[in-house]
């Protein structure tokens, strides 16, 4: 049986034209990030305890930035997780950046999805901290769910100051480990950023000295 060879096509689109529509993608994606974090940085930096939400109903003026839309997201974000959910804001400017930067884009899946996590080991830090005057919530600065699983652990240790001071500086550095993994951070960035704060320490100390003379 005769075979005809096939005649050769160039590409629709060759590799260069891909790797451009590739990074214009990411760069997209990454601002979009960024607006969506801006987005609930100011619901969050609105929120108001007197707006309604699913535990409180007001015929009072909504103070949200976005209105009740706004409050209807910051009301239970902050009753669960307190401050806790500034977490959520965080890591899509973090990765954001990232995507139009072109910085160590390539594990936004692999650690992005931990997000939740370092949101609730950042809750859990925050409940063993003590509110000051201008918070007025029933709850912790963790929110509920830092609240409930602080008292948790707390039943279940002995209740000292020793031991009340160990699981802040645990959850504490719990939380700093799983957020430098969730934004994607790396041993030569933390070196060189280590770096830039040494240095910076070193200038501030020397310009300190020359105007001390």
């Amino acid at each position: 049986m005769a075979s005809y060879p096939s005649p050769h096509r160039d590409p629709l689109i060759d590799s260069h034209l891909q790797q451009v529509l590739s990074q214009r993608g990411k760069e997209l994606l990454g601002l979009g990030l960024i607006c969506a974090a801006l987005v609930l940085a100011l619901i969050l930096g609105s929120y108001s305890p007197q707006d309604p939400g699913w535990m409180a109903a007001t015929d009072a003026p909504v103070r949200n930035a976005l209105g009740r839309v706004g409050a209807a997201i910051a009301s239970p974000l902050m009753t669960i997780t307190g401050w806790g959910s500034w977490g959520l804001v965080l890591a899509p400017l973090a990765w954001g950046v990232r995507l139009v930067t072109h910085v160590g884009e390539s594990n936004i899946l692999s650690r992005s999805v931990f997000a939740p996590v370092a949101v609730a080991v950042g809750s859990i830090w925050l409940a063993s901290l003590v509110p000051g005057e201008g918070w007025t919530q029933r709850f912790g600065l963790g929110g509920l769910f830092g609240d409930t699983v602080l008292a948790a652990v707390m039943t279940a240790l002995p209740l000292t100051q020793t031991v009340a001071n160990l699981i802040t500086l645990v959850a504490f550095a719990g939380t700093v480990t799983l957020y430098l993994f969730v934004l994607g951070s790396s041993l030569p960035e933390l070196r060189r950023f280590g770096l830039f704060l040494l240095a910076g320490l070193v200038l501030s100390y020397a310009g300190l000295l020359s105007v001390l003379g």
